[in-house]
């Protein structure tokens, strides 16, 4: 038993390393969105077996960064501009509301707490670190999901945020959206510190628009660039 568990211990490890270089790859654009491979081509250029890579792809798949096409293939996401319309007009709502109910509910440690994931939101913005950025990001947004205090909502916004979390990925690549981005992060962290429930609600949701905005102009150039 100890020897299998053991095993378990190292292929799980195996796995998380796996996603977590892919991860990484998608993040800072060695992988392109849009870009596609066979498994059997990646499991060679990772010089890993096919089962580790098969389970780290499933947990990616399942993060929103790759799609599982046809005939073995891999795609990096790349979202539509349907979908970006769709997402987006769906989690403007979904963030605001989180953001308005977790000014309304949140204790003052839990707003401490708040400002410092926002000062390592901003050490990563300082460091030009893309990575560091994106988990912190992800951070802060999801402990204003938890301050809302509404298990529903919880849930909805994490199904939600995965199928957006492609598309931030795209718009951090942009020039200046990384300084555009960190100055809508210090008004939220404002409304919140102001305790502000409708400033905090319309600052996430013009957060959100700006995104969305930003997005759709990169693709409709791509479009135009292709004509």
């Amino acid at each position: 038993m100890a020897v299998k568990s053991r095993a378990e211990k190292q292929f799980r490890s195996l796995v998380r390393l796996i996603a977590e270089n892919l991860r990484t790859g998608i993040i800072t654009g060695k992988l392109t969105p849009g870009e596609r491979f066979s498994e059997e081509k990646l499991a060679a250029v990772l010089k890993v077996s096919a089962v580790p890579l098969r389970d780290a792809l499933r947990r990616l798949e399942a993060e929103g960064y790759v799609t599982f096409k046809s005939h073995g293939e891999i795609e990096i996401s790349k979202p539509t501009l349907e979908e970006i319309e769709d997402y987006y007009a769906i989690a403007g709502v979904l963030e605001g509301l989180a953001a308005r109910l977790a000014v309304e509910r949140a204790t003052a440690e839990e707003i401490a707490r708040l400002r410092e994931l926002h000062q390592v939101l901003k050490k990563a913005y300082q460091e030009k670190n893309l990575v560091q950025y994106f988990d912190a990001n992800t951070n802060f947004h999801g402990y204003i999901g938890g301050m809302a205090r509404n298990e529903r909502l919880r849930r909805l916004l994490i199904q939600v945020r995965q199928e957006i979390q492609k598309t931030r990925i795209l718009t951090l690549h942009l020039p200046h959206r990384a300084d555009y981005s960190m100055r809508e992060h210090d008004q939220i962290l404002d409304a919140f510190l102001k305790r502000n429930a409708e400033l905090a609600e319309s600052v996430v949701v013009s957060h959100m628009n700006n995104q969305m905005k930003t997005i759709k102009k990169m693709l409709q150039a791509e479009e135009r660039a292709k004509a």
